[in-house]
């Protein structure tokens, strides 16, 4: 049996990064851009006001203060988006609200606070040295600046950084689409009648919904324990998935058949059975040039093997390069054990008291429940066998308020 972290890094190097495909911006949220991105325009696209106020001749206040005001004649207005109606030449000053373009000749902005408008003049009682409260052209944005690297996640402010730089349409990776096939007699998709000694495909529904959190759309599909039925849904989910994942049928029993089906098809056999638990069943290799993951049938089993190893690897194939789940700390309100040479995996509930995270360890008895309830998982590496009440340790965040 092959541990975790070989299997885990078999299937991040093993999954091919898909071609890119050109989306408005405002579309490519959660995406991963393709190639770097330049700003086509500046932002601002003249020198601005930051402020209402009015805009002035710095040399013209050098001596303004309270008890000895300025007065300079109000030579027109301007506001955002407009045009100066005239040069601002000594001795005037132009009102600008906030936004507004800085008119030629002004170099800077004195504030309405310091400010006393009186008809057409105005007392300045400040002085307003150079650049002050004025935007350059180009400050936020420059014409040609680097907004977004290759590789990068499109995040809320990098899209409103984008559209200030004038970019319409942006290179990210494609998505990929997964197929999901149900395995085992028993098994029923959602919407069928329930008949005694069956039940339904909770597996690929908690699949369904992770990937689709990520943006990944999926196709869902069932078949019986015959060796036909498989290979028949394996080939035909080949045909319309960029990744498939079975679940169930991946262990030792008479009705395991999953792993032969695929060896009979010719995939490329990458690894079958990990040190880890839950989840030891799993499996990968490549079918038609794309990645198949075989998953065990049991509820924590399934769920933790991809978690742990499926999801990132689909994520990767969507250009990320970043871990699924960032890494936070916490501490254990009792001992954890595990195998020393094993990878366990602990579902935890997650709480708060004052500033710190405490993980309580779930009975798994219930298992669906339990894994509704997971707040966080624990892994406990191989070589060790036992994380000790209060302790803080790494755990993985999969539901966090």
């Amino acid at each position: 049996m092959m541990g975790f972290d070989e299997a885990l890094r078999l299937a991040l190097t093993n999954v091919p990064r898909l071609l890119a495909e050109s989306l408005p911006t405002g579309e490519t949220l959660g995406r991963v851009a393709a190639e770097e991105v330049r700003a086509v325009v500046d932002s601002p696209s003249v020198d601005a006001s930051i402020k209402d106020g009015y805009a002035v001749i710095s040399a013209d206040l050098v001596d303004a203060g309270p008890s000895r005001p300025v007065e300079l004649r109000i030579a027109g207005s301007v506001g955002a988006g407009g045009e100066t109606p005239t040069e601002l030449v000594p001795g005037t000053a132009i009102r600008v609200l906030s936004g507004a373009p800085l008119p030629q000749g002004a170099t800077a902005v004195l504030a309405d606070e310091f400010a006393e408008a009186h008809g057409t003049f105005v007392h300045a009682c400040a002085d307003a040295h150079e650049g002050r409260n004025v935007l350059r052209t180009g400050t936020d944005v420059a014409a040609g600046e680097i907004l977004v690297m290759a590789g990068e996640e499109l995040t809320p402010g990098k899209i409103g950084l984008l559209v200030a730089g004038g970019v319409t349409k942006v290179e990210v990776v494609r998505r990929p689409r997964a197929g999901l096939i149900a395995t085992g007699d028993e098994v029923l998709l959602p919407g069928r009648r329930i008949e005694k000694g069956k039940l339904y495909a909770s597996n690929v529904a908690l699949q369904d919904a992770w990937l689709r959190s990520k943006g990944i759309e999926c196709e869902i599909g069932a078949c019986t324990d015959a060796f036909e039925d498989i290979a028949r849904a394996l080939t035909a989910m080949i045909g319309t998935s960029d990744v498939v994942i079975t679940s169930g049928g991946a262990w030792k029993g008479d009705h395991d058949l999953v792993v032969k089906v695929l060896d009979d098809l010719g995939w490329e056999f990458l690894f079958h059975r990990v040190r880890m638990g839950p989840g030891k069943a799993v499996g990968m290799g490549i079918l038609g040039g794309k990645p198949v993951f075989c998953l065990p049938g049991g509820p924590p089993s399934n769920e933790m093997a991809f978690l742990m190893i499926v999801l990132p690897a689909l994520l990767r194939m969507a250009g990320h390069t970043t871990p699924a789940f960032p890494e936070l700390f916490g501490r254990l309100d009792r001992d954890v054990t595990g195998q020393v040479d094993w990878t366990q995996f602990v579902h935890c509930d997650l709480t708060r008291h004052n500033r710190e995270l405490r993980l309580s360890p779930l009975d798994m008895n219930r298992r669906l429940s339990a894994i509704s309830r997971t707040r966080g998982i624990v892994k406990i590496p191989e070589g060790v066998e036992r994380l000790e009440e209060g302790t803080i340790v790494p755990f993985t965040p999969v539901a966090i308020d």
